[in-house]
Formats: structure tokens, sequence, C-alpha cells
């Protein structure tokens, strides 16, 4: 059976930048958040909870480094955690280490063979051989499990957009982004959403977004071009009506 991370010996202030760090983190306050899990670090001593919300944070600001060292470190002070196990597998997979990646997430559904990570984990594996309902169904246990986890949200959200449930899926990305407004990869395809709906004003919002998130992101440069070419048809369209 997992073991949560445990608060043990987390004075009242390291409980405050912990709390108050997640909650700036939900607000969209990308270097609050970040400033106050780093002190929240430098206080915990041998409590993994604040790396692992450092290392949470900067995976989904893109910067797998510093996400891996983090993670690594909540790792060594509490090796029977779960969602250590299962984030230090996402940041690895991102960096391009598949082995260890692997063996992380191995971990993760050995400590929580029930867990809404294992059920993330056999979607994805499923979603990867092309076998998109049984992925569906595995994302929907993990989603009953961790109804506000934005991984979960937006991999099922993504998925039921490529299999054409799109006013389910557009539902799931919102909730991801409102959950999670830091991550550029979210805000992206939340963005590209609202461009296939039409709804031109709210992607261009959205992208924007994601752009200042992300500056160097190749993807998000595409899709503002896109976004631009779009934008330019519909007011041909009504000068000639």
């Amino acid at each position: 059976m997992a073991r949560s991370v445990v608060l043990i010996a987390m004075t009242p202030e390291i409980e405050r930048l912990v709390d108050s760090g997640s909650q700036a983190e939900t607000e969209g306050h990308v270097r609050e958040a970040l400033a106050r899990f780093e002190a929240a670090v430098k206080l915990a001593g041998d409590d993994a909870l604040p790396q692992l919300r450092l290392g949470t944070l900067c995976h989904r600001m893109r910067d797998y480094s510093r996400a891996r060292e983090a993670l690594l470190e909540a790792t060594r002070l509490d090796s029977d955690n779960a969602e250590v196990a299962f984030r230090l597998g996402l940041t690895c997979d991102a960096l391009g280490d598949r082995e260890k990646a692997r063996a992380a997430f191995t971990r993760a559904m050995m400590l929580a063979p029930s867990g809404w990570q294992t059920w993330f984990l056999i979607g994805r594996d499923h979603r990867d051989l092309g076998h998109a309902e049984v992925a569906r169904l595995a994302y929907r246990r993990a989603l009953d499990a961790a109804p506000d986890e934005p991984e979960v949200l937006f991999e099922l959200g993504t998925l039921l957009w490529e299999m054409g449930m799109r006013d389910d899926a557009f539902a799931l990305l919102e909730h991801a982004v409102r959950t999670c407004p830091v991550d550029p990869g979210y805000t992206l395809e939340l963005g590209l959403a609202e461009m296939e709906r039409d709804n031109l004003t709210a992607a261009r919002r959205l992208l924007t977004t994601a752009k200042h998130l992300a500056p160097a992101e190749r993807r998000i440069d595409v899709a503002l071009q896109d976004l631009a070419s779009r934008s330019k048809t519909p007011r041909r369209h009504k000068r000639a009506a």
C-alpha cells in the first residue's frame, strides 16, 4: 500500500509556506509559488513534501533538470511515496531517460496498485498502443480517484478530443487549465481547442498566456501564426457580405 507524504516535524511556518505556494500555483502566480516552495525546502530538513511540490512546479514550468533534482531528493527522503515516484517518472520521461522513467513508474504502480497514478499509467500505455477505448476507461478510473488532478484531466481531455467527443474533451481541458494555470502545454491545447471552435478571441488570450509561460516553445509560435492567418479571413468575409 502506498504511503503518503507525512508532515512529520513540519513546523507551522513550513506548512504555511507550502500551503501559500500551492495557492499561488493554483492562481497562476509562478514566481510567487516558486519562492514559497524554495523557502519551505530550506527550512524543511527531512520532510519530502516541499521537495515534491518544488519538483512538480519545476516540471510544469518545463525546468526538467531542476525538477529531477528536487524529486530525487524527495525520493531520498521518502522512497515509499507513490506520488514522488510517479512525478520522478514523468520528469525522467520528459528528459528522455526512458529507463529511469520506466523504473520510477513501475515503483509508483507497486506502491499504489489501485491509485490514480496506476490507472493513469495504464491509460497512457494503452493510448500509445492505439487502444483508445481501453485508455479512456483507464483514465476515467484515474479521474474518479483524483477528479482535480491536472495530468489526468489533460490526458483524458486530449484523448476524447482525438476520439471526436469534443464537448466532453473541452470541459476537461478547461478544468485542467483552471486547476493548473502554470503549465504552458495545458493552456496551449485549450487555446488550440478554442481556435477549432472558432472562438478566436479566447484562443488569442490563451495562446498569449502560453507564450508568456514558455517564450521559447515553438509550438506556441506556430499556433499564434495559425491564429493570425485565421483572424484575417473572417474580416474579409464580413466586408464582402
